[in-house]
């Protein structure tokens, strides 16, 4: 492998995994605390948490692991990437109407 190579791969790796994992944990606090303020409504914290955990798991697959095993099944991991990004823009809608809509959560 070139060198050049290793190097990129090391640097796309340093700087994707924390931030996949800094979404991950983002998306398991927004689940599992309670909030207050706009928060306080479950169905904008389980929004907010499920968009932020499909997010981390996109930037870990996309940024990765689609560049440490380029030789994936391409229809697997499109496949994946693809309902990955489905559950991301639904829980991101429902954030977005519950948001604008003015949730109380009452």
């Amino acid at each position: 492998m070139p060198t050049k190579r290793v190097m990129s791969i090391s640097i796309v790796i340093l700087t994707g995994l924390p931030w996949s994992l800094s979404l991950g944990v983002m998306g398991l606090w927004l689940i599992g605390q309670d909030h207050e303020g706009i928060l306080s409504a479950k169905p904008i914290a389980i929004s907010a948490g499920v968009a932020a955990l499909t997010a981390g798991q996109l930037v870990f697959l996309m940024c990765i692991a689609d560049r440490v095993f380029p030789r994936a099944h391409q229809t697997i991991s499109r496949g994946i990437e693809g309902s990955l990004a489905a559950i991301f823009l639904g829980s991101s809608s429902v954030l977005a109407i519950t948001a604008l809509l003015g949730w109380s959560g009452s």
